[in-house]
């Protein structure tokens, strides 16, 4: 089928107005189960007909005893059975005018000769029957602007602008939970499984073309048609950001994504320069993946690697230093302007160079007249800001340790007081920042003294990422510096 056909069932796949779950159970432990909670347990407004022959309701639901007795439309199948009786399931579905299947269920080619056979099958049925599927053994598909998930475990994740595609259905529910939990908002998200019929470059082609997604994660273990993947990628990147963790870059990892899903897991070199060509982003861990991808949802893009770094202390930035000349970032010499600027207002020890110190100064509008100082200044186009925020902490910890030496216990109410200024100074900071940022259309990186990792901060100009390490600052700055300097590139040429 076309790209026009395949994308229009896949909308049907995605935000089906009404979905079928072939093999639902009212067994907690059963994936028939978990999948049936998982719809219903959000906001989809659609209609679940469960599929059971040997039930009249699961969870409070009428169950009807094979797809042709719905006795409405059905727009996606979600079959989770064994793996033989997926062949009649999909004749089922071919009958009932079904458009797209997710085939939860595994035992095909990942495991011989016989699971084989019966994929072959399964995808002759599929072509003949004009029906599209995912999978099979993958662990399901989400779709957050649309509230539903057909998944094994509910993660409810906020609808924003980052897509995933992953190979892993393990390590995929982890990302969108990771997601989920750090309020970093979800557009679709797609494990793909074996990819007996989608692969992960339809899924790419799809999504690209989607105007709310702002970003794609891919988890990529194996790709079967390195051309088609490369034409897919270098027109979506033309439009917005792709990154891509790329596994079984050791020997035995290769052979672990060969068994994984029967995927061919390829030259992690010829990948790497595949990537290059094409201006998809890479990254080396599930971390860098995240961080990079939810980033890029809602910060500016560099157009250079040109970055200026403030520090509230030597040390870090030194390493942050290190870490920018490893990600091939570049730290200009400060013009003797700014350095006029900044010897107004800092103590006359402050070091003169970028990174810039502050010595270990305490005040809020001092950082923000940094920062600015450093946005407004042409020769750099990101900033990474190093423990400006986080404080409060320390603050609850000195407190304790002053009422452990002397025996004085602070008021309740005095430490609410210190707490609170710490946290509204800080908060001052961060919404200074996303003004700056706003005003500047460059990407400020605020590294703190804390260990939540990647956190939106959301202020009235934007939000502001916080993160807890200074490498996961730069690799970030990287990955995004990398693309702006690709989509440079492209203008170039046109």
């Amino acid at each position: 089928m076309d790209r026009i056909e395949l994308n229009n069932k896949l909308d049907k796949m995605f935000y089906p107005s009404s979905v079928a779950v072939v093999g639902a159970s009212e067994v907690p432990v059963k994936w028939g189960n978990l999948i049936v909670t998982s719809i219903l347990g959000w906001d989809y407004k659609g209609k679940v007909f469960p599929v059971n022959p040997k039930k009249d309701k699961i969870l409070g639901i009428t169950c009807y005893p094979n797809l042709t007795a719905i006795p409405e439309p059905v727009d996606l199948a979600v079959l989770v059975i064994p793996a033989t009786h997926i062949p009649n399931a999909l004749k089922e579905c071919v009958a009932k005018g079904i458009a797209a299947a997710v085939i939860i269920s595994s035992g095909f080619r990942e495991m011989g000769d016989e699971g084989a056979r019966i994929e072959r099958e399964i995808m002759d049925i599929a072509r003949q029957g004009g029906i599209v599927f995912i999978g099979p053994n993958t662990m399901g598909i989400a779709s957050a602007h649309h509230y539903f998930e057909a998944l094994p475990t509910s993660t409810a994740a906020k609808p924003g602008g980052l897509a995933v595609i992953s190979q892993s259905g393990n390590l995929g529910l982890q990302i969108i939970k990771w997601i989920a939990q750090k309020g970093v908002g979800l557009s679709l998200y797609a494990g793909t499984g074996n990819e007996a019929m989608l692969h992960a470059s339809d899924l790419l082609a799809y999504m690209g073309r989607k105007d709310e997604i702002k970003a794609i994660a891919m988890y990529i273990e194996g790709i079967a048609n390195g051309r088609e993947f490369m034409e897919i990628a270098g027109e979506v990147t033309k439009k917005k950001p792709v990154v891509a963790l790329k596994a079984g870059r050791s020997q035995a990892g290769s052979s672990a994504a060969s068994s994984h899903t029967g995927s061919l897991a390829g030259s992690y070199s010829t990948y790497t320069a595949m990537f290059t060509q094409v201006g998809v982003i890479q990254v080396d861990t599930p971390s860098e993946l995240m961080n990079v991808s939810a980033a890029m949802t809602v910060l500016p893009i560099p157009p250079s690697n040109r970055v200026a770094v403030m520090t509230m202390g030597g040390g870090w930035g030194i390493v942050a230093a290190d870490q920018c000349e490893d990600k091939g970032l570049a730290l200009p010499e400060l013009p003797s302007s700014i350095i006029r600027e900044l010897d107004a207002r800092l103590p006359q020890y402050w070091n003169r160079r970028n990174p810039v110190d502050v010595v270990g100064e305490g005040d809020p509008e001092l950082y923000l007249h940094v920062i600015r100082a450093l946005a407004e200044w042409d020769e750099v186009d990101s900033l990474i800001a190093l423990g400006i925020v986080g404080r409060s902490r320390y603050v609850e910890d000195f407190i304790a340790c002053q009422e452990r030496f002397d025996g004085t216990l602070y008021s309740k109410e005095l430490k609410l007081s210190v707490l609170k200024a710490q946290i509204q100074a800080e908060d001052r900071v961060i919404s200074g920042i996303g003004k700056i940022q706003k005003e500047t259309g460059k990407p400020i990186l605020v590294v703190g003294l804390t260990e939540e990792g990647l956190a939106l901060r959301q202020t009235s100009f934007g939000p502001v990422v916080t993160l807890s390490t200074p490498e996961d600052a730069v690799t970030i700055i990287a990955g995004m510096a990398h693309y702006g300097m690709y989509l440079g590139g492209l203008k170039q040429e046109s």
